[in-house]
C-alpha cells in the first residue's frame, strides 16, 4: 500500500511520539527489573458521545457497545505497565440525529487485538485513577456470519488518558479522551491513513471480574 509524502511524514512523526511516550514513562518509573505478569478477564459497557454542528443544529451520536475479553498485564511498577488485551463485541447500537428526527442503527460484530503502554498518574490503589496511554490495535469486523468476521481489518494508533472513580468491587465510571494518531483500512474497501477528531467518551468497568483471574 503506498503513502504519499505527506502521510509517511505522519506516520513517522506518530511513530517517534509514541516512543517517546514510552520513553519517558519508563524513565518516571523505578526499579523496572521487578516486572508481575497478570492476566486478567474484561467486561465493560462503552458509551461514546459525539456532538457535531450540521446545517445549524447540533447533532448527537450515541453509541452503546459492549465489549468482552481477555487481557495480559506486565507490570514493572504501581504506575508503569504494559497492556496486551483479546476482545470481542457481538455488535452494537447508534442513536444519531438533531432536532425533531432521530435514528436507530446496528453494527456488526468485531473482532480485535491490541497491545500498548499506560503511566498512572494517579495509581489504580485509589478509588480515583488517572492514567495516559499509547498503544496500537488490530480489529477485525464484519456481518454477523462468521465467515465475513475476517473479511476486512483495520489498523490504529492512539493516544489517550482515562479517568475512573471505582465504586465498591462492583462498577467503575470511566471517562476516557482519545486520538488517533493514524489509521489503516485493509480487505474489501481498503483506504489509507486517516486521522480522526478529539474522541470523548464515557462507560461503565465492572472490576469485581478482575478478581475471578
Amino acid at each position: 500500500m503506498g503513502l504519499n509524502k505527506g502521510w509517511q511524514v505522519r506516520w513517522r512523526n506518530t511513530m517517534i511520539l509514541m516512543g517517546c511516550t514510552v520513553a519517558l514513562a519508563c524513565g518516571a518509573g523505578s526499579n523496572l527489573q521487578a516486572q508481575t505478569v497478570e492476566f486478567r478477564p474484561l467486561a465493560d459497557v462503552s458509551l461514546p458521545t459525539r456532538f457535531s454542528m450540521e446545517n445549524g443544529t447540533i447533532h448527537v451520536r450515541q453509541k452503546v457497545g459492549l465489549t468482552l475479553g481477555a487481557r495480559m498485564i506486565l507490570n514493572f511498577n504501581d504506575r508503569f505497565d504494559v497492556v496486551t488485551a483479546v476482545t470481542y463485541s457481538p455488535g452494537y447500537a447508534t442513536l444519531h440525529g438533531g432536532g425533531k428526527r432521530f435514528e436507530l442503527a446496528t453494527g456488526a460484530h468485531s473482532l480485535g487485538a491490541s497491545t500498548g503502554a499506560r503511566y498512572w498518574l494517579v495509581p489504580q490503589l485509589k478509588k480515583l485513577s488517572w492514567e495516559v496511554h499509547t498503544g496500537v490495535g488490530l480489529v477485525f469486523g464484519g456481518q454477523p456470519s462468521y465467515e465475513d468476521l475476517l473479511a476486512s481489518s483495520t489498523l490504529s494508533a492512539v493516544l489517550g488518558t482515562t479517568v475512573a472513580y471505582q465504586i465498591g468491587r462492583i462498577v467503575s465510571l470511566k471517562l476516557r479522551i482519545q486520538e488517533r494518531l493514524c489509521r489503516f483500512t485493509f480487505g474489501s474497501g481498503a483506504t489509507g491513513g486517516s486521522s480522526r477528531p478529539l474522541q470523548v467518551s464515557f462507560g461503565l468497568g465492572f472490576p469485581f471480574l478482575e478478581s475471578l483471574h
